[in-house]
């Protein structure tokens, strides 16, 4: 539901407004993804929702490859879980089972206008 179209498939905002939802910190914010947002922006995409993750899972594919100097995924995926990435959404790092070592999810809430906003973190 990280996308405007949940307003519209929703009916109006009336019908979003103080829905939560968590999802990653937004990458578009990232200092490592601005020349990456200029240029989808450039070609009249927005990159939200899930496409700067794709795009850094593309990179990390391409580092593990290339890193392994293999064509063989096994490798690849060695390679991954010993050796961090640098991608559009900062630096990855993986464990031994794959699985990333910090998680960067937060909080979301609609508002009544049919756009989402981060909540601050209490202290």
């Amino acid at each position: 539901i990280v996308t405007d179209e949940l307003v519209a498939t929703a009916g109006g905002a009336q019908f979003v407004d103080g829905v939560y939802m968590t999802f990653g910190a937004d990458p578009r914010l990232l200092p490592e993804s601005k020349a990456v947002v200029e240029e989808f922006r450039k070609a009249g995409t927005e990159p939200e929702g899930y496409t700067l993750y794709a795009y850094a899972s593309i990179q990390a594919l391409a580092a593990g490859f290339n890193g392994a100097k293999s064509n063989k995924g096994e490798d690849a995926a060695k390679w991954l879980k010993a050796n961090p990435v640098e991608t559009v959404m900062g630096k990855k790092e993986w464990d031994s089972k794959g699985d990333l070592k910090v998680s960067d999810y937060v909080v979301y809430q609609w508002d009544a206008q049919g756009k989402y906003h981060q909540l601050e973190k209490q202290k």
